[in-house]
């Protein structure tokens, strides 16, 4: 029969060639009975087909390619002369005839046919990553444009990678089903899991991956688990460590033989030079139904059981630590010289409602009733109801201590039961059993691949032109972002890219990768260092940017490849890696609240060490000169070098390359570097290095301190200059911190703000306030700190956060600048800040805002009288109040104002 007009298709053979049977076939009509009739050229017999298995096409459509391409299993043909599309409501089949008259038949899984090509569907976005390319790429020695090369790669038809996304296709991405088992042979934790698992499912992923989080091993599960799918994966990074380290960890597990490095024409000779055999993996086989299979879905089952435990108890031992700080500093204060340890162990959450009702009752001036006391009496104990008859400071005091001393105690008991619980289900010979049964059936699907078969061996040449050969051998390949698209023929793409240290890739040339696979991981920290621009290359892109007036979200000035991508990729997940291995909680803690609001969670442990983080200040003075400090180094040798010669590894940081070398002439021998360069190392102790005379938007800048910081494992020292600083400076905040953590109490007019318990405190008020509106008539107070928490959201206030009623004669540390009157009314007991924001990095008071209710304070004298000596009291301390009356307008703008006005 005419295979141009009809197709027949035994679907019985699906899978096989053989299933196409329209050439076999002389005659085909439907019986009485509803069965095909088929006779074939090879015999006269007549034989019946059931419809649902003997499918029969006649009618084709022609497909119009004038602006469409074919791709056939992913790889784009180009010399087709005709393709003809048969089809029914359940199936598709295509026939391809080629320029040479040859003719395939194909499922339609086989067959994709683009629909708009790249270069139209992108536009102006387009035509400006071109033109970034060809006018800010690399340039080779023979002024050739490197990425401008790689640009001319670019399948422009294929449609169906994230390329296309990115540039504006309103196709959604796509999303796939997980299957039904996810291997770890690198080990894994809560928010790894699930960023492995959302990369499986998605056509675009992002991993946002802080230093010291595990984004590597991440990484090694992805590609372990697209190697059991049968997958091809290309990883790139700027950071040519970023991709060793890949291969290292592979290569440690004896799977570095299917592994290629290309990239570079340098590497693809070193690679193919070192062209490896097969390893010997007689002993990596399993059984299809091995209990390794049962234990990597049990091990699995209990690491996820756990993984709430460990998470749980990683945050109540930051809390713990935190608390034994503040009752510390609350014991300094020696606000209670009384005996309540009749208090301590009743429930810390019963403390705090108490200590809230007994205030409120003080602020309204309310006398304790009978029934009052008698209820908490039975509440907790009947030494309660003398007790709250005492002095007011005292019962206040009491409470306090006591909600230390009883939370305390709770974490512990917690913290016990977490303990037992991780042990009950073994969890970490759990991760041991993940881990090597997950590596074991890797290791099975790896050894029936290649195991029975001879290595080829390939050419440079054959690299492209037998790239379907070639992938076979080596389905994981390495390079670098620039040059990517050279690693393949241009006419095949991976099946993954995963792009490690994004945040350092420009958009030019991140978009490039994405044009390489059909599914893209973006991995990278856009809290750590951006891609370096020098000055002539940014001139030339903020030329660029105006000339095609792009959308912001491509500006290759103010975003770096992962920041886009964020903003482009609107559908893709983004998971945070909240887990921190590497720091000391006390120097990781700083980066957490300062630079990731605090999600992160260290899972390391304080022991209790010493001299963990450190302030050396040189003299005052203007002792730096064109980014190089003597004094600071004179001070490092001297001083610190001295205290730390006997750490296991020590590394010193500095903004400036001046300072490094002559750092390094000092010492006799290479320890310090570029913050730039200390990216993706780690050391035991670490020594920054400020230089500056005061802070410069580079030296202060917010990554490169997150990650001089963040290198640091066991000690920090930070070497700086005597000189005042500007308060809300990264450097000045990190000082502060360092400070608080050490009980380094400096000379202040101010206590630090004891956050933790009136945290507590604050929530358990406005809940009572908003339950109890009638009573307390302070339902405004409410609506002033809901306004004040989204305004504070709106201005990116780093580290502010608020307090409700924080007792006035907490803060104060300099009586001495108070007349008798004022001291008096700071010691009362009625005596508060209605609405105190703080730094809850530093602990320092930045603000006081007092809510005046109208007819309270405009109907007497007294109260008048009163909030006269508070204002003037705070101003003795830089914080004059800001007055909110309750018949005001209140709204985020107005408080906008209002703290921008007190800044």
């Amino acid at each position: 029969m005419d295979t141009r007009q009809y197709m027949i298709v035994d679907l019985e053979r699906r899978g096989d060639k053989r299933m196409f049977i329209t050439e076999q076939v002389s005659f085909i009509s439907e019986n009485k009975n509803g069965f095909w009739a088929v006779r074939f050229s090879t015999s006269p017999r007549v034989f019946n087909y059931n419809k649902s298995r003997l499918l029969y096409y006649t009618d084709p459509d022609t497909i119009d390619f004038s602006e469409k391409g074919l791709y056939i299993k992913n790889k784009h043909i180009n010399n087709v002369a005709e393709v003809l599309r048969f089809s029914d409501t359940r199936h598709t089949f295509y026939r391809v005839t080629y320029t040479n008259g040859y003719y395939e038949n194909f499922e339609g899984n086989d067959i994709y046919i683009t629909r708009t090509p790249i270069e139209k569907n992108g536009g102006s976005t387009w035509e400006y990553l071109r033109k970034l390319a060809d006018e800010t790429g690399l340039m080779t020695e023979d002024e050739d444009n490197i990425l401008s090369k790689q640009y001319e790669l670019i399948d422009i038809m294929r449609d169906n990678v994230p390329l296309a996304q990115y540039l504006g296709n309103k196709s959604k991405l796509a999303t796939y089903r997980l299957p039904k088992q996810v291997y770890y042979p690198f080990g894994c934790n809560a928010s790894q899991k699930s960023a492995v698992e959302k990369a499986l499912a998605h056509q675009v992923s992002i991993i946002q991956g802080p230093p010291g989080t595990g984004k590597t091993q991440t990484i090694l599960n992805i590609i372990a688990n697209l190697l059991v799918a049968g997958k091809t994966v290309l990883v790139v990074s700027n950071n040519n460590s970023a991709v060793e380290n890949v291969a290292e960890k592979l290569g440690g597990e004896g799977l570095g033989f299917i592994v290629a490095k290309l990239g570079s024409t340098k590497n693809k000779e070193t690679f193919i030079v070192n062209q490896s055999n097969y390893p010997d993996m007689t002993d990596w086989s399993i059984e299809e139904h091995s209990t390794i299979y049962q234990l990597a879905k049990d091990s699995l089952q209990n690491v996820s059981q756990g993984f709430d435990g460990q998470l749980r108890q990683a945050q109540l031992k930051t809390e713990y630590d935190a608390l034994l700080k503040e009752s510390k500093y609350n014991a300094l204060l020696g606000a209670n010289g009384t005996d309540n340890n009749w208090l301590h162990g009743k429930p810390s959450a019963k403390l705090i409602t108490l200590l809230n009702l007994y205030q409120m009752m003080v602020e309204k001036e309310q006398k304790l009733g009978f029934w009052f006391r008698l209820k908490w009496s039975f509440a907790m104990g009947m030494k309660i109801f003398s007790f709250l008859n005492g002095k007011v400071t005292e019962v206040i005091a009491g409470l306090e201590e006591a909600y230390y001393f009883s939370r305390k105690a709770e974490i512990e008991q917690e913290l016990g039961f977490i303990v037992h619980t991780l042990q009950s289900i073994d969890i970490n010979q759990s991760v041991k059993d993940l881990r090597s049964s997950s590596l074991q059936i890797l290791k099975n699907k790896i050894a029936k691949r290649y195991g029975t078969s001879e290595r080829k061996r390939f050419s440079i040449r054959d690299i492209k032109l037998k790239t379907e050969e070639f992938l076979k051998e080596y389905p994981v390949v390495l390079s670098t972002t620039y040059s990517a698209k050279s690693c393949i023929s241009k006419d095949m793409v991976f099946d993954y890219v995963i792009m490690d240290e994004a945040s350092q890739v420009d958009i030019k040339t991140g978009a490039l990768a994405l044009s390489c696979a059909m599914n893209a991981v973006i991995v990278g920290d856009d809290k750590q260092l951006p891609n370096v621009v020098s000055r002539e290359e940014a001139l030339a892109l903020n030329a660029i940017q105006t000339t095609y007036n792009v959308d912001d979200r491509y500006n290759a000035m103010t975003h770096s490849f992962l920041q886009s991508c964020v903003e482009v990729f609107t559908e893709a997940p983004v998971t945070l890696l909240r887990e921190h291995y590497r720091c000391h909680p006390k120097i990781i803690e700083f980066c957490n609240q300062r630079f990731y609001n605090g999600e992160l969670v260290a899972m390391t442990t304080d022991n209790g060490e010493e001299n963990v983080l450190q302030v050396v200040r040189t003299t005052k003075g203007n002792h730096a000169r064109e980014h190089f400090n003597q004094r600071e180094i004179d001070v490092i040798i001297q001083e610190v070098m001295p205290e730390y010669k006997y750490m296991d590894s020590v590394g010193i940081i500095t903004p400036y390359r001046n300072q490094a070398e002559e750092t390094n002439k000092a010492l006799g021998h290479d320890i310090a570097s570029t913050v730039h360069k200390y990216q993706g190392r780690e050391c035991d102790s670490i020594i920054i290095s400020t230089v500056d005379n005061e802070p410069t938007e580079f030296s202060d800048d917010a990554n490169l301190l997150n990650v001089a910081i963040s290198r640091a494992k066991t000690r920090l020292c930070i070497v700086t200059n005597g000189n005042e600083l500007p308060k809300e400076s990264n450097l000045a905040q990190l000082i502060a911190y360092i400070q608080y953590n050490n009980f380094e109490v400096k000379e202040s007019k101010l206590h630090s703000v004891f956050d933790l318990l009136y945290k507590q405190y604050t929530a358990e008020r406005l809940a009572y306030e908003a339950a109890h509106p009638s009573v307390l008539n302070h339902l405004s107070e409410n609506l002033v700190y809901t306004v004040l928490v989204k305004a504070i959201a709106d201005l990116n206030l780093i580290n502010a956060e608020i307090l409700c009623h924080y007792p006035l004669s907490r803060l104060i540390s300099d009586w001495s600048l108070l007349s008798e009157e004022e001291k008096a009314f700071a010691k009362s007991p009625f005596s508060h800040i209605d609405l105190l924001i703080y730094n809850s990095l530093t602990k320092q008071p930045l603000q006081t805002i007092e809510v005046d209710g109208w007819h309270f304070h405009q109907n007497s004298d007294v109260q008048q009288s009163r909030d006269a000596l508070k204002d003037r009291l705070l101003t003795k301390f830089g914080l004059c109040p800001h007055r909110i009356s309750t018949t005001e307008t209140v709204n985020v703008e107005t408080i906008k104002k209002i703290i921008l006005i007190s800044s």
